[in-house]
């Protein structure tokens, strides 16, 4: 029907990260199809002045743009750039492979399919909870930046612990109105007894330098803010290109292979931009008293 589908299967820890090289490798092709090319003049040009802007407003930030990314090229180009114009504001990159030649920290966080998975066996009321657990569990407090968003942040907020407050650095903002999450996001930590001044937000949905900036001042000195911005910087190449609209999200799952596939969904904080099987979806929705659009 026009689209490309593209399906990984195996053990989770495998099949999770083949998102982001799969879709790199899909964008990438894509512009080679339709004969695009940079025009890098104006890689140069913009990608220095978004450095620079960041560095002048004093923002802390990430590079998270391999998946969408117009090439590998590209990305490396740009990261070199960055570090030359940003400075100390370059936090690092989620490219392991551009943070080794560059010499730069690797900054990641874990995706949605983490959280998805233990909804999808452990319940959706307790699946932030028991996934936050897990991750404690295995990393003893080190990559402490937890998603909210797969059930909702008010779902999230339910299930965010003061222990989870303490040990957990940062909270990732991916979707709906950043200045609604910020509230709610200081509020439970006041609820929580926690100074969320030693606290950090990391935003990162769909970020460009001039918005990052817009939303450090809407933080002001309630919440520390940091940014992965990814596809502004690794595919603003000129020309009239566009990035592509592409995703993998965790679709079904099972503990064992002798067991039932289990269906996972994303319900996003955005209403219309849920993932997954209609009557899974509408099964969350009812199980966690969030009312259908």
């Amino acid at each position: 029907d026009g689209h490309l589908d593209i399906r990984a299967q195996g053990l989770l820890y495998r099949v999770t990260l083949w998102e982001t090289p799969i879709l790199a490798i899909v964008s990438e092709l894509y512009y080679r199809h339709i004969g695009a090319t940079p025009d890098w003049t104006h890689v140069e040009r913009v990608t220095r002045s978004k450095g620079e802007l960041m560095r002048n407003h004093k923002a802390t930030f990430s590079i998270f743009g391999m998946r969408r990314r117009f090439s590998f090229e590209v990305e490396d180009r740009v990261t070199s750039l960055l570090k030359e114009s940003a400075g100390n504001c370059l936090f690092g990159t989620s490219n392991v492979h551009l943070a080794h030649k560059h010499g730069l920290r690797v900054s990641g966080t874990h995706p949605h399919e983490w959280i998805q998975f233990h909804g999808a066996i452990f319940g959706y009321k307790m699946a932030n909870y028991v996934a936050m657990e897990d991750w404690i569990n295995v990393y003893d407090g080190d990559l402490g930046t937890v998603l909210t968003d797969t059930y909702t942040t008010d779902v999230f907020m339910r299930n965010f612990s003061k222990k989870h407050a303490m040990l957990y650095t940062s909270l990732r903002h991916d979707s709906g109105d950043p200045a609604v999450f910020i509230d709610k996001a200081v509020r439970r930590y006041e609820e929580l007894r926690v100074d969320p001044k030693i606290k950090y937000i990391i935003f990162s949905d769909g970020l460009s330098p001039e918005k990052a900036v817009d939303i450090q001042q809407l933080c002001g000195d309630r919440i520390k803010a940091s940014f992965g911005i990814g596809t502004n910087f690794t595919n603003d190449v000129g020309g009239g290109v566009e990035p592509l609209n592409i995703v993998m999200k965790l679709w079904k799952c099972k503990m064992t292979a002798k067991d039932d596939w289990h269906h996972c969904v994303k319900l996003s904080d955005v209403g219309g931009k849920h993932t997954g099987d209609p009557q899974e979806i509408a099964l969350a929705m009812t199980t966690l008293g969030i009312k259908q659009e």
